[in-house]
């Protein structure tokens, strides 16, 4: 889930609409709505399934408070409740699921003849519903801090000096500018460039500017 949710953040903030055609977006529009379900699944699988003998972060939580000893309850209990899902997480979890049995996990009746309205969480929300499972795992575990992403994504790890190390989504979007045709237009099409200049507001200089010294290029 949190894996998940870090790529689809990288390519959300990459911005397509100065580098990429829309034509040439299907792949990663395909990629985005399969992240999209995959964490839809995820969180549900772990927040909201109670048939049978599904293992749920719920479930381990009050297996956890049964092992533990009765004079650390009252303190277990007060961890607890500092990751309680407030109102807010409860609401969304219930519209996951909801979008999760109708549309994602399976197509029901009611969806497809459209007598069902179904929610489909944001990059926001879907979020504040990874930070809230993760809060709930951390106050279930004890001296123990969890790495959620893999090395190369967490923030925490600090690389030699000068390395300029990429992550790997990093290097795909970054070839993406790189090899675009807005990007080196100044160089290779320089009669196009003047007359397209003008009319960039500040914000997409910025955003171009950023990339053209990522590649060694001049500034525009």
């Amino acid at each position: 889930m949190n894996k998940i949710i870090y790529l689809a953040e990288q390519i959300i903030e990459f911005p397509f609409d100065l580098f990429i055609p829309r034509d040439n977006q299907i792949f990663l529009t395909i990629v985005m709505n399969s992240f999209h379900d995959s964490a839809i699944l995820t969180i549900t699988r772990l927040a909201t399934d109670q048939a049978g003998d599904l293992f749920t972060l719920d479930r381990f939580k009050n297996r956890v408070r049964e092992l533990i000893k009765p004079e650390f309850k009252s303190a277990f209990d007060s961890r607890l409740r500092a990751a309680r899902f407030d109102n807010e997480v409860r609401s969304l979890l219930a519209k996951a699921r909801d979008l999760r049995t109708h549309r994602i996990a399976h197509i029901t009746r009611d969806f497809a003849s459209g007598g069902v309205m179904l929610f489909r969480p944001n990059i926001s929300e879907l979020k504040e519903l990874r930070d809230a499972l993760n809060a709930l795992l951390d106050a279930l575990a004890f001296n123990v801090e969890f790495g959620m992403l893999p090395i190369p994504y967490d923030c925490r790890v600090i690389h030699p000096k000068g390395s300029n190390y990429k992550t790997d989504i990093e290097e795909i979007l970054d070839g993406f500018a790189k090899n675009s045709f807005f990007l080196n237009m100044p160089e290779r099409h320089p009669e196009r460039w003047k007359y397209r200049r003008p009319h960039l507001d500040d914000d997409k200089v910025r955003i171009l500017n950023h990339y053209r010294r990522k590649f060694n290029l001049p500034e525009v």
